[in-house]
């Protein structure tokens, strides 16, 4: 007799099957992964902005301490400009040779190579400075305002767009309260055509008187290098404010108040000129002193004192909470 064997159907054979995901669950994980990079990513650029800000404060640092070893070797710190005038009329056309403050301390910023290719005698747009007016030096570059590489843009003296090599910069030297096209050579800040202003002269304190500060291209064109002669800088095409100036506001900024102008321009004014101290750091502008401290000042500052902080002697009582 034979016998068949059968296999309880409990204990059957049988073959896995994986359950796929609904289509609402689908959408549920979706939507909890927008949540999250909706919650992240803010934090992610803010930790940028932070990072880049803090490249930003060590540059101008950078500066100060440069500043501090010129002052340390001349009893005085850089001019903002060199340049000789076409008569005694400190308002008539400049002459050159127009290096500025910034092409100064490139042996202070270890930049020997390009300190010893430089002759301060000969006029910047010459042959033999392109070495010089030309190399790209991050020091003088925020990382939060190098979003456009392309080359700096002046007008001439018949208005027409002159193209040149100049190296851009981000950080202009702090020339006082009165305009610079107007004062170029008698401002009240440090740092002017010509100046030879040292620590002994900063009398309203170091520590509340400012050195340099940012400027993006956002608003107007900048350089370390210097001022070509008969030149003007406007402001970004892309600005809504449209101003020009003579090319020394490439090098200097000012405060304001000044005799033709009645208002104080604070940081990340929203209708700043090509004179004026501007960032990309959300709600205000890094700030080197001549202390060689540096220092985030608030557009929300008071106007008042941000003009205070601009002069080197003018008398005024300010103190480091205020600002």
């Amino acid at each position: 007799m034979r016998y068949v064997r059968t296999v309880p159907t409990s204990r059957a054979f049988t073959v896995p099957t994986s359950r796929a995901f609904t289509l609402i669950e689908l959408l549920v994980v979706i939507a909890v992964i927008a949540v999250l990079i909706a919650l992240l990513l803010p934090a992610v650029q803010s930790a940028r902005e932070a990072a880049r800000r803090m490249q930003c404060s060590n540059n101008l640092k950078q500066i100060g301490l440069a500043m501090h070893s010129y002052h340390a070797t001349h009893d005085v710190f850089p001019p903002g400009y060199i340049t000789g005038t076409e008569s005694p009329n400190p308002n008539s056309p400049e002459t050159g040779p127009g290096w500025g403050w910034g092409a100064m301390l490139l042996n202070n910023l270890e930049q020997s190579t390009a300190y010893n290719a430089a002759n301060f005698s000969l006029p910047i747009t010459v042959a033999a400075s392109m070495t010089v007016r030309t190399v790209s030096l991050s020091v003088f570059l925020c990382p939060s305002s190098t979003t456009d590489a392309g080359p700096v843009l002046l007008k001439d003296a018949t208005g027409s767009t002159l193209v040149t090599d100049l190296s851009p910069g981000q950080y202009v030297a702090s020339a006082g309260q009165l305009e610079v096209e107007e004062f170029p050579a008698s401002n009240n800040g440090l740092l002017y055509r010509n100046s030879r202003n040292g620590l002994r002269d900063v009398t309203d304190g170091s520590s509340t008187t400012l050195m340099a500060g940012e400027r993006s291209r956002n608003v107007a064109d900048a350089t370390w290098v210097g001022v070509i002669p008969y030149s003007r800088v406007c402001t970004n095409p892309k600005w809504p404010i449209r101003s020009c100036e003579t090319a020394n506001v490439m090098v200097l900024g000012h405060t304001g108040p000044s005799p033709d102008q009645k208002w104080v321009d604070v940081p990340n004014y929203k209708g700043a000129g090509a004179d004026d101290f501007w960032s990309l750091h959300p709600g205000g502008c890094n700030f080197l002193f001549c202390d060689a401290s540096v220092r985030f000042i608030k557009e929300s500052v008071n106007p008042r004192i941000f003009s205070f902080l601009s002069t080197r002697a003018g008398g005024e009582v300010v103190s480091a909470d205020q600002f």
